[in-house]
């Protein structure tokens, strides 16, 4: 009779541990596309992105980062609270992965029965106190006047605005224009900056410039002040299809020591023969 009371209590005990073991209730969420809204064109700019990531929280718990494609389980019976944050690769660094600094997280509050699948599209925005300290898409008049890019000092070549009313049309991103600049044994060194001085925030507080490019061989992009110096930031991979990056500028901007920053961009022709091609459109400096 004991050894009965010691397997009952045993298969009791195994069958507690399995109920344990059970997987949590949990629905899914399936994002379907992905896009930014943008309030005003003219004050944020365009609204392509480069969103690669969303990192989401289920009732105030973090559970997970998760690449585009997936699906997000949510461990849930009753109301609940998701927040999904954007994420972005900053500084183009797979490695790097990381919620973007300034969109906005998308909070969704429901209650959806375990085991069902829910498709959703997601729009993200820009947080509200961000500041667009420059805005570039080239779509100004001329092809170099009413533009807010110069050349630097230091460059032997030049840069020109293609136009989609050109033959043969280039390969413009979006709208009808775009920076262009080639390098070949002739012309080595391109180097471009920004007209004005930004105000931006130092001590680490965040600043980020957004850029779409098309390239042929990697470049720079760093910061300047008025007393010309010059600061590498990050390297930009070439890339054969127009792209997207977000190029993380606080701790160049912290360490220059004027009070106002620049943008520049630097490529170099290393090796000889051939051309090296590089467009940029959409360029905006952001920060708080």
């Amino acid at each position: 009779m004991r050894l009965f009371g010691i397997i009952l209590l045993l298969l009791l005990f195994i069958g507690c541990n399995k109920e344990k073991q059970k997987a949590p209730l949990a629905f899914l969420i399936k994002p379907g596309s992905i896009s930014l809204a943008i309030t005003d064109a003219t004050v944020q700019g365009t609204a392509s992105h480069k969103i690669t990531d969303m990192w989401y929280y289920v009732n105030g718990q973090f559970k997970g980062a998760f690449p585009l494609g997936s699906t997000f389980p949510v461990p849930s019976t009753g109301p609940t609270e998701l927040i999904f944050f954007p994420g972005i690769k900053n500084n183009g660094i797979s490695s790097t992965r990381q919620p973007y600094e300034f969109y906005a997280p998308l909070t969704l509050d429901t209650a959806v029965n375990p085991g069902v699948v829910v498709n959703r599209n997601f729009t993200f925005s820009y947080k509200s106190g961000t500041k667009f300290r420059w805005l570039e898409n080239f779509e100004g008049f001329g092809t170099t006047s009413g533009i807010s890019i110069q050349k630097s000092s230091n460059t032997d070549t030049t840069f020109t605005i293609l136009t989609n009313s050109m033959t043969p049309a280039p390969d413009i991103y979006e709208g009808a224009k775009c920076m262009y600049f080639a390098l070949d044994d002739n012309r080595r060194v391109g180097q471009f900056e920004s007209v004005a001085l930004f105000p931006l925030p130092k001590n680490g507080a965040p600043v980020y410039l957004e850029m779409n490019y098309k390239c042929t061989e990697a470049f720079e992009v760093g910061v300047y002040d008025a007393t010309s110096n010059y600061l590498f930031v990050a390297g930009v991979n070439a890339s054969p299809e127009w792209n997207k990056i977000y190029i993380q500028l606080s701790f160049g901007v912290s360490t220059l020591t004027g009070s106002n920053c620049g943008w520049y961009v630097r490529a170099l022709k290393s090796s000889e023969g051939g051309k090296s091609e590089y467009w940029i459109d959409n360029l905006k400096i952001l920060s708080y």
